[in-house]
């Protein structure tokens, strides 16, 4: 335990009170010689109103002492454990990056996934204080990276984003707006969900989600990512070459962006919704609408810390600084009674 908060302070305290004695002794002994200068230090003694000297004394040390608790009600005295929990103005956003095999096509270059990525890590940097999760999805949805507010971390689970890297395929965006709404919650206020896919979305379950969503506090910022004309889905095969995916009837798929889709999704949940075009843009807009979802407060976990006691020698201090205040330099003189001359 740390019995003070700014220990370095009893340091200063030394040295002030060091050159308060300094100048306390430098005081007395002008006085002294002043004294001697003036005649018979034993007469001026006598001449003096009785009791100066010890009053002067005993304020002097109530100065000192009041100047010492000073600087110990400076230095953060400190015993004893309390629960205390911070609250922030934050906002809590989760992103969720579609990885099926659809964002490989190329009708935004050099693909779908690489542009999210890109446009992603420029957003990061923008975000910077917001409480932020990633979730990977695909035919079900992962979190990649727990809620946190650092930057890098985000950014390095951003740049291991991989078509292909989950193990069930195929696009369940009903799947990952119901694990963003479990994992937002818990905080209060307006929350938001960053969805970037190509909006082909094969689940039976959006209704459900966008309630749950909807119920959370969260709003659907939908980007849109590719082309209504849609492109081939090119994929490597085991010497290496680049095919294009088929269907189970063996057809060459054309995957094309479900537009309809996203903007409904954005319109239930207060969102918007953002057509990719380039990083800068999209980048921008999507701050803009964090930014209007508002902030809220959330209030962090309990921990313990020591209670600061500074309160007690500072009233100490102030109780000296009011006595001494009250103690008069001088008392009043006896009186004398004379009698008639002879």
């Amino acid at each position: 335990m740390d019995l003070f908060r700014n220990p370095i302070v009893l340091l200063w305290t030394a040295l002030a009170l060091g050159v308060a004695l300094l100048a306390w002794y430098a005081g007395h002994r002008r006085r002294q010689l002043l004294m001697a200068a003036l005649g018979d230090p034993e007469l001026i003694a006598e001449l003096c109103p009785p009791g100066i000297n010890r009053r002067r004394k005993l304020k002097n040390f109530l100065l000192l002492g009041a100047l010492a608790l000073s600087f110990l009600a400076w230095a953060g005295p400190q015993w004893g454990v309390e629960l205390v929990s911070s609250e922030m103005m934050t906002n809590h956003i989760i992103i969720a990056v579609d990885t099926s095999y659809s964002m490989l096509a190329r009708d935004i270059k050099p693909s779908r996934l690489e542009n999210a990525k890109r446009m992603l890590r420029a957003l990061v940097d923008q975000l910077g204080g917001y409480r932020v999760g990633i979730i990977a999805f695909s035919g079900q949805a992962y979190v990649q990276c727990p809620i946190t507010t650092d930057p890098d971390a985000l950014k390095y689970f951003i740049s291991s984003l991989e078509a292909g890297m989950l193990p069930e395929q195929g696009t369940n965006i009903s799947d990952a707006v119901g694990l963003a709404s479990g994992m937002l919650a818990k905080y209060p206020g307006h929350k938001g969900l960053i969805l970037l896919t190509d909006g082909e979305d094969h689940s039976k379950n959006m209704e459900q989600a966008l309630k749950t969503a909807e119920e959370t506090g969260i709003s659907i910022l939908a980007v849109g990512i590719g082309s209504p004309e849609g492109d081939l889905i090119p994929v490597q095969n085991a010497s290496g070459a680049v095919e294009y995916r088929k269907n189970k009837d063996g057809k060459t798929v054309v995957s094309k962006l479900g537009e309809k889709e996203l903007m409904d999704m954005a319109y239930k949940t207060k969102g918007v919704y953002v057509r990719y075009t380039d990083p800068d843009s999209v980048t921008a807009s999507l701050y803009r609408a964090v930014q209007d979802l508002g902030s809220s407060k959330w209030k962090s976990r309990a921990a313990t810390a020591y209670k600061n006691r500074y309160q007690w020698p500072l009233l100490l201090a102030l109780l000296l600084l009011l006595i001494e205040f009250l103690i008069p330099e001088t008392g009043a003189a006896p009186l004398r009674l004379r009698g008639p001359k002879p």
